[in-house]
Order: structure tokens, then sequence, then C-alpha cells
């Protein structure tokens, strides 16, 4: 059968002077870092990176988009670079944040990656989601995340994956690679993310 695969990510301690360098950065095994690799599989994957990140919850747990209704994953968008927001309506450095990703998506082609924002504020709901993205025609999918959802981001991330202030962002690489930092991305680095 075929091996599974888990990252421990643990979050580092925050220094909030230092924006520009990842909190955590944790890949996720590979199935080439793999003591079984080499080994016939019974059934080989045609997406490792689904695989890697199908041993996370958050990543397997069922998201719906407010404004589509399309209901999805995080691990149904691997093999793309996808960017991960968690954040708040009321959070003015969120809405900052989101115009910058709006910016650089708008500079790639469609389908090159993906974003991917959650709010995690209990008291907000998709009606008032969807409302907030569409008055300022910001892209992306945009989720309500919910309790389970917010408590296991924290779980894997740390408690600063729900202080949207600090504008938390996971990025998960084309490879499965789990990536999470809080400040502020320039389009420029979105850019050059999303091609990578």
């Amino acid at each position: 059968s075929p091996a599974a695969f888990t990252a421990d990510i643990t979050p580092a301690p925050i220094d909030p002077s230092d924006s520009a360098d990842p909190v955590s950065a944790e890949p996720v095994p590979s199935a080439a870092a793999s003591p079984d690799a080499g080994v016939a599989s019974a059934a080989p994957s045609a997406n490792p990176a689904a695989d890697a990140l199908a041993a996370h919850p958050w990543a397997t747990a069922t998201l719906t988009d407010v404004t589509t209704g399309e209901t999805f994953t995080i691990a149904d968008l691997a093999g793309k670079p996808v960017f991960i927001e968690a954040m708040a309506i009321w959070c003015t450095n969120c809405r900052q944040q989101q115009a910058r990703f709006t910016e650089a998506f708008g500079q790639l082609l469609p389908g090159t990656a993906e974003y991917v924002v959650l709010t995690i504020d209990p008291s907000e709901n998709a009606k008032d989601l969807g409302r907030y993205e569409a008055e300022r025609g910001f892209s992306g999918r945009y989720v309500v995340a919910g309790r389970d959802l917010s408590r296991q981001l924290e779980a894997a991330f740390g408690p600063n994956i729900l202080n949207p202030p600090s504008v938390p962002l996971v990025f998960v690489s084309r490879s499965g690679e789990i990536e999470f930092r809080t400040g502020p991305e320039p389009v420029e680095r979105i850019v050059e993310r999303a091609g990578a």
C-alpha cells in the first residue's frame, strides 16, 4: 500500500520586526525523500503534492466559495502555487493585502496560481463576506473558515494564523511544500512566487 507522508509544522517564534522572512517553512516530504522511494506502489499518484497535503486536516476540509457556491479543498488545488490568507472584514491590513493580490493576479495568466481568502472571525458570514469581496473588486476564492477549520489552522501554524492584523499567509508550492509567514507581501513577490 502507498506510504502516508506527514509534516510536523511547528511555528517558530514570531519576530514582528522581520516580516520578510518566513516564520515557519517546513517542507512537506516528497515521495523521493521517503524511505519507501523506489518501492512499487499499487496505485501511483498523479499528483504527489495533493498526496502530501492530504495528511493535513486544514488542507482537506471542504470549503465553499461565497461568490460561486463552489465547494473545494486546498488539496484539490495542489500542483499549482496556492496562497491562503486568514483575514477579517474589519482588518485594514488584510484589505491592503487583498488589493496587492488582486493587482498581482491581474498580471498572471488565469489558472497560474490560486488565492484563497479565509475569514476567521466567527461573527462574519458568507453574505457579508461576498458583499465585501464584490464591493472592493477583489479576486480570489473567499471562504468563511468556521470554528473547526480555524482550530485546524491554529494547530498547524500557531495562534498568529488567527491574528488578521498580522496579515498571516500560508503558501503551498507546486510541489506541496508549505510555508507560513506574516506581514505584507509585495506585488512583485506574489507574481514571482505564483510563477515558481
